[in-house]
């Protein structure tokens, strides 16, 4: 059944799940943002790069990837739900039961975990504990960073949401440009604030300006409203596969910096600025799952399994063929690329690259790959799919020897393996045929959200 569509709901546009274009369009506002926003990012990299000394860079970089950890592995999954069920509510109504419980325990959690884990962090950031400070502030922002992504996604306000990114970033670039020039001794350690304020000041003010509108609106809460066990038990198992899918895909630059042996600081430092450039196009996909979904399900739910094990198996072959121009890409052309943006001393060599522009484009096939499953409310076998990929990554940690090409292998093999599995799984799943639900106004959030 679906739902009405109320007076601001067709002011926005077509119910979601319509075959018009507004949530083609709305999905390439986002698109267009995320990739300023990638771009601003790559700015802001680049400028601590050159702003600090090689072996201060490392550790920053490990930094950057510990907050990324923190903030799309523990907190995404509470915005894809939070977006899900808002969609499904009218305008203004209150948080679902137990989001507020979600977040903080989110957030009580990771800052819990952060501190218990003191002793090995310090260490793999240069023995700083300015950087644990800022990573426990990153724990505390996330929350309301993703609450507000959440709802921003829920109410279709795509347009909004893409600004927001493209603000965060872009303080970034402001602030750590006016430390560059103000402050040009300063360490890796006071960048690390930068990241900390910029995601403040592009969130929290906002979250509280739509905190405080819904709440004047003084809508009824639905009486259909899920339990707070419901959304737990969602987000839960959405927590088990994001926080694997990020230690597959930001470990290897923490590692590199607490593997890498005395006179090794160097090349760790050139390992981060390489698998920094290398993963420019993951910078934009990752932030663009939760847009991507409502196309997903769409295919899903036209039921139609011929045609999506053809869309699997021409994937497949589409990320094969473009692994293979990606490893002759980073060969050739990585080392004066990484030159050009970073400065010549982090280039590593051409192999090193190629291997880690390989594993950059695998794992932008898993993105999709698992958020199919996603929209296929195949919620544990993503979970199943980003624990494959986290065993392989340490096996190929294990077995490598070379400092530079172990965590390299990590990311790729591991990236590989997951990405196998979830094509196993899409194919399996199209063979299955479950039971038809019920009809009911909650069947359509997974075709959202969008305008």
């Amino acid at each position: 059944m679906r739902k009405q569509v109320t007076a601001p709901e067709a002011a926005a546009g077509p119910a979601p799940g319509s075959s018009s274009g507004v949530g083609a369009s709305g999905l390439g506002l986002v698109a267009v943002a995320i990739v300023g926003s990638g771009l601003f990012t790559y700015a802001y990299l680049a400028l601590v790069a050159r702003s600090v000394p090689v072996e201060d860079y490392g550790w920053f970089g490990s930094y950057w990837s510990l907050a990324l950890v923190l903030g799309f592995g523990v907190f995404q999954p509470i915005e894809l739900e939070l977006a899900r069920l808002v969609h499904l509510r009218p305008p203004g109504a209150p948080l679902p039961r137990g989001a507020v419980a979600c977040l903080a325990a989110l957030t009580t959690g990771s800052t819990a975990v952060v501190l218990l884990a003191a002793g090995l962090l310090v260490p793999a950031l240069g023995g700083e504990s300015g950087f644990l400070f800022a990573l426990l502030c990153v724990c505390l922002v996330s929350a309301g960073q993703f609450l507000l992504r959440g709802l921003l996604l829920g109410s279709g306000r795509l347009g909004l949401h893409g600004a927001v990114l493209l603000v965060d970033s872009g303080l970034r670039v402001v602030l750590a440009l006016g430390l560059a020039l103000l402050a040009p001794s300063a360490g890796g350690v006071v960048y690390a604030w930068t990241l900390v304020a910029a995601m403040a000041l592009a969130h929290l003010p906002l979250l509280g300006w739509v905190l405080l509108r819904r709440r004047t609106r003084r809508v009824p809460r639905p009486a259909d409203d899920p339990s707070a066990g419901e959304l737990a038990g969602a987000v839960g198992h959405l927590l088990t596969g994001s926080l694997a899918a990020q230690v597959v895909l930001n470990a290897a630059p923490v590692l590199v910096s607490v593997l890498a042996a005395p006179g090794e600081d160097a090349d760790a430092a050139r390992f981060v600025a390489s698998f920094t450039l290398v993963r420019l196009p993951l910078f934009v996909a990752v932030p663009l799952q939760s847009a991507l979904i409502p196309l997903l399900t769409r295919l899903q739910s036209e039921g139609d399994d011929a045609r999506l094990r053809r869309t699997v198996v021409r994937g497949c072959a589409l990320v094969g063929g473009l692994a293979v121009l990606a490893a002759l890409a980073g060969w050739l052309l990585g080392r004066p690329v990484v030159a050009l943006v970073f400065g010549e001393r982090y280039a590593l060599e051409g192999g090193a690259i190629a291997l880690l522009a390989v594993g950059s484009v695998l794992h932008l096939g898993l993105l999709v790959a698992s958020q199919a499953l996603v929209a296929a409310a195949r919620h544990r076998r993503v979970a199943v799919v980003w624990l494959s990929g986290l065993a392989a990554s340490a096996v190929a940690l294990a077995a490598v020897p070379d400092l530079v090409l172990r965590c390299a292998a990590a990311f790729t093999v591991g990236s590989g393996v997951a990405l196998l599995v979830a094509a196993v799984s899409l194919l399996r799943a199209g063979r299955e045929t479950p039971a038809p639900a019920a009809p009911s106004s909650r069947e359509e959030p997974r075709h959202a959200p969008h305008a």
